[in-house]
């Protein structure tokens, strides 16, 4: 099939300098084009699969992952595949983490009417739950307050003098033991 789409590219670029017409990047790239995209069900359904599939993690930044499902929503759009606004919602919506869906939905589905609910509705539920949420977190390692008398203090001052004083090495003296040895045994 390679060989097909190559030849076919040839033959109209030879058809094109055979016209005394100039041949082009771009008419090189409308070829190709013409020939490679071609949108397939299976490009479509791998697609709404993985927007099926996508799950909110409750650990992460809302925003990243809210980027990558909208991310899929618009390759799905450049297939040429549009799902309507409340799909999507509906879609986020049942992709929540199990603790955030009752308030997030409440707060998201108690519009007025259907067509106020909206990506950036739902999206701004979101952020605002992750908000609330990190606001009431307890900071994982408090910080301990040490009171300023029980830091030890240094020793005095050293001189120059005897901070650079030379190296003594092993010429210290090892403390000798007092006490009885065997030199000072009884009975001998």
């Amino acid at each position: 099939m390679e060989e097909a789409i190559a030849r076919q590219v040839q033959d109209a670029a030879e058809m094109a300098a055979g016209a005394g017409n100039q041949v082009t990047t771009q008419h090189w790239w409308d070829q190709a084009s013409t020939l490679y995209n071609i949108t397939t069900p299976a490009t479509i359904y791998r697609i709404f699969v993985q927007i099926w599939e996508w799950r909110m993690s409750p650990n992460k930044l809302p925003q990243g992952q809210l980027d990558h499902l909208l991310m899929l929503y618009n390759q799905l759009k450049a297939e040429g595949q549009t799902l309507p606004t409340l799909t999507r919602v509906m879609t986020l919506l049942a992709a929540l983490p199990k603790d955030w869906q009752q308030l997030v939905t409440h707060q998201v589905l108690n519009q007025p009417a259907i067509a106020n609910i909206t990506w950036a509705v739902a999206t701004a539920a979101i952020r605002n739950h992750w908000d609330g949420l990190q606001a009431h977190k307890k900071p994982s390692h408090p910080q301990r307050v040490n009171k300023l008398s029980a830091v030890q203090r240094k020793g005095p001052n050293q001189t120059l003098q005897q901070q650079t004083a030379p190296y003594q090495g092993s010429s210290l003296k090892v403390p000798q033991k007092k006490g009885k040895g065997k030199a000072h045994t009884r009975g001998a």
